[in-house]
């Protein structure tokens, strides 16, 4: 929470969050002037030069980065991300599932002969006659057993 009284008291102690790390800063008078002390012993005349140290040299606005120790908690610690579990294996059904099939649109097709399309290879082809292919010209054969339950 940004500080919103501007008028700080030697003493007082501020606080701030940067990358998940908590940092300290006390409030000091020296030779009459507020001056910021960080926790590894290093004084700077500003907030922002206080912020800007510890985001290694990065233009920061002092009272918007620091607050007061009382107002800031420490972030949750998040619990580590895991992986979701897998889903259960499915039996199989023992069906079997047509792999050629038999095209509608038989335009341009010869007199006598049929079009198939094999869903294995994602090819159509011809045959002569009138009876169902077993194979198609790749290899696959007219039916497979299905390997997954239905859903």
């Amino acid at each position: 929470m940004a500080i919103e009284n501007r008028t700080l008291e030697p003493a007082t102690e501020l606080s701030a969050l940067y990358k998940g790390k908590r940092y300290g800063c006390t409030v000091e008078e020296v030779d009459g002037a507020l001056a910021f002390r960080l926790e590894d012993g290093s004084t700077h005349k500003s907030l922002s030069a206080a912020g800007s140290k510890l985001m290694d040299g990065k233009a920061v606005n002092g009272w918007r980065f620091w607050s007061l120790a009382s107002d800031v908690k420490d972030k949750p610690v998040r619990a580590p991300r895991t992986k979701p579990a897998a889903p259960p294996e499915r039996p199989t059904t023992g069906r079997s599932t047509k792999v050629i099939k038999h095209v509608p649109n038989q335009k341009g097709v010869p007199e006598g002969s049929k079009k198939w399309w094999c869903s294995a290879c994602m090819k159509a082809f011809i045959v002569e006659g009138t009876d169902a292919p077993t194979v198609c010209p790749e290899g696959h054969a007219a039916e497979a057993e299905d390997d997954l339950a239905p859903n």
